[in-house]
């Protein structure tokens, strides 16, 4: 159940700084402090903020069977891979020989730490 935690709070993590992404294209509009018409007008900007919120406890969840330091590379490795992914698909970034080179030693990397480390 623990690798579910975590496979929950990673996608939840990369899934906020996408919506960041998203919510950075308009800015932020502060015009209203009514707290309604802020978040409606921020809305990509709040619900990455609460992705991010809503991967804390999970990550904690994980954390209570997983070793830091398997789960950290994972939660980061994986998190990493998930954002450049979507970068490349629906941002239309570029991406270079030598990042793809990179993002295959990172899938090796987190498969090594997976399969060697301590249960």
């Amino acid at each position: 159940m623990a690798y579910i935690y975590l496979i929950c709070a990673f996608i939840l993590n990369a899934s906020g700084n996408i919506f960041l992404k998203l919510g950075s294209r308009q800015g932020l509009n502060f015009s209203s402090f009514v707290p309604t018409v802020f978040l409606f007008s921020n809305w990509q900007f709040v619900l990455g903020c609460v992705l991010f919120v809503l991967n804390v406890p999970l990550y904690f969840l994980a954390l209570r069977n997983i070793e830091l330091s398997t789960a950290y590379p994972i939660m980061v490795g994986m998190s990493f891979l998930i954002v450049n992914s979507t970068a490349f698909f629906l941002f239309k970034e570029s991406v270079s020989v030598l990042q793809i080179l990179g993002y295959v030693c990172m899938v090796v990397g987190i498969i090594l730490v997976v399969a060697y480390g301590r249960p």
